[in-house]
């Protein structure tokens, strides 16, 4: 793909999904794009799955910032540039704060005739719903609200900055409100745009892939609660019927739509959003990260992202396809070996040096500012309090806790043995026997001495010119990626 991918995360599916792809993206999965630009939607702007998702995405670019990337480096480290298209990645939402939805319609305002079509299609609890915190599995609320999508001056911003060759992505779940009823609404918007919006002809005309996330957790009951796990199922079947007329049907809107679920053993608190909405990672959310990796690697000149118009002038996609996801084996802890050879080809090398990486910055990096791969390059006691390593240390931090969040589920994705040190440093891949290394600077060592040597032996051949930062992550990717390499079998 030779473009930008303009990615979508509608709801709290949405930014804990993309939170998974900041992850692979950060360790070096290879995703082919030339930038990826971010988009939330979701009402509740304080939902704490949103904002951790965004200030990881603001901390990642603050290290790519002080990196360079050409032809010349070896880093693949944080080489995946995030762009802010619209202010702080989240596209806006009128009259959503501090308003009920009955607020919203304006109900007291209507016609003796339209209150009672209001009441009949919204419930008294509907009404009363405070929009400030999402639309709390209420599709028929997320639709009215969601459908100022175009609007907005953040979506003319998108429409304006929008080329030939880029390509759209959509994520979102189909069980709640704001994911259910937000992707066919903005899909519709996107294939039907006014021939008034910049560049309307690309937008419509352009690839779309999307991830409709099935449930794959149940919520704590709770009394009066407005969310209930109980109605997932039937919610999924009713949205799955209109998808099937409006999304993917005959003539497609979407060029590929990718399924995931699983079995839904895991309750998370029921919090209906703002602050307390924070859910531990889990490994549907990395699948539905691989669906974007999957999309953009497709090929621009593959039919199935082409597009045509119908005899009434609508977009859409007449060789769409339809894919899911499955693992080899139904267990409870998800190894490596238990993904397709597909799967690991994409995951086991980036994710494994970046554990490494890590770890290494964790447990052992401020000890080590006395080895001469420290000391020949820099790396003082000064350039650790720097801005530049607070925001590794803070990042990697964050990777292992998304690894131990997913680790510590019904299913759980569980490949390393995050809480190895010392020399069983390289038992950390469960279920992968380590190598020995033959070359002399390995000799009789192990742990991160072993990685020290690796430091000190591939040292010399940074250039000169780079800047410690780019010396550092330069240094530790091809270290990283020669002991994975020396070390496991995948």
């Amino acid at each position: 793909m030779k473009g930008k991918l303009y990615l979508f995360g509608i709801g709290g599916t949405g930014s804990r999904v993309l939170r998974s792809l900041v992850m692979l993206a950060a360790s070096g999965v290879k995703i082919e794009a030339d930038a990826i630009v971010p988009i939330v939607i979701d009402p509740d702007f304080a939902n704490a799955d949103l904002t951790r998702t965004l200030e990881l995405i603001k901390t990642c670019s603050a290290i790519r910032k002080e990196l360079s990337f050409n032809d010349k480096t070896s880093n693949t480290f944080f080489a995946m540039p995030f762009e802010q298209m619209v202010n702080d990645n989240r596209l806006s939402l009128q009259d959503t704060k501090n308003k009920k939805f009955r607020e919203f319609i304006e109900y007291s305002t209507l016609s003796r005739e339209n209150m009672a079509l209001a009441s009949m299609l919204f419930s008294e609890n509907n009404l009363e719903a405070d929009m400030e915190v999402g639309f709390k599995g209420n599709p028929n609320i997320g639709s009215v609200v969601l459908n100022q999508f175009t609007t907005s001056q953040d979506f003319v911003d998108f429409a304006s900055a929008f080329k030939p060759g880029d390509r759209i992505f959509i994520i979102s779940s189909i069980f709640g409100g704001t994911g259910a009823s937000g992707f066919p609404l903005l899909l519709k918007n996107l294939r039907g745009l006014s021939a008034d919006m910049p560049n309307y002809a690309s937008i419509q005309e352009a690839p779309i892939g999307a991830i409709t996330v099935l449930p794959y957790f149940d919520v704590k009951p709770k009394d009066e609660g407005a969310i209930d796990s109980s109605t997932f199922i039937g919610k999924t079947k009713a949205a799955l019927q209109y998808y099937e007329k409006n999304v993917n049907g005959d003539k497609s809107s979407v060029n590929v739509l990718y399924y995931v679920a699983d079995n839904r053993a895991n309750q998370y608190d029921n919090n209906e959003g703002g602050t307390e909405q924070q859910n531990n990672a889990h490994m549907v959310e990395l699948i539905s990260a691989l669906s974007i990796v999957d999309f953009v690697s497709i090929p621009d000149d593959d039919p199935i992202l082409s597009c045509t118009e119908d005899e009434n002038f609508r977009v859409y996609a007449p060789n769409a396809k339809f894919r899911e996801f499955g693992i080899e084996d139904d267990v409870k802890e998800v190894l490596f070996s238990n993904l397709s050879q597909t799967t690991r080809d994409i995951l086991c090398v980036p994710m494994t040096q970046f554990v490494l990486f890590s770890k290494y910055i964790k447990e052992h990096l401020r000890g080590a500012i006395s080895q001469p791969w420290a000391v020949d390059n820099g790396i003082t006691d000064a350039f650790l309090k720097s801005s530049f390593a607070n925001n590794i240390k803070k990042f990697t931090e964050a990777y292992l806790t998304w690894l131990e969040e997913m680790a510590d589920n019904d299913r759980g994705f569980k490949p390393y043995k995050l809480a190895v040190k010392g020399s069983d440093l390289y038992s950390i891949v469960d279920g992968v026997k380590p190598d020995s290394i033959k070359a002399l600077w390995a000799f009789n060592k192990s742990g991160y001495d072993l990685f020290d040597a690796a430091l000190n032996d591939k040292q010399s051949s940074l250039s000169k010119n780079y800047s410690l930062s780019q010396k550092f992550t330069e240094l530790f990717c091809i270290v990283s990626k020669l002991l994975v390499d020396k070390k496991f079998k995948f």
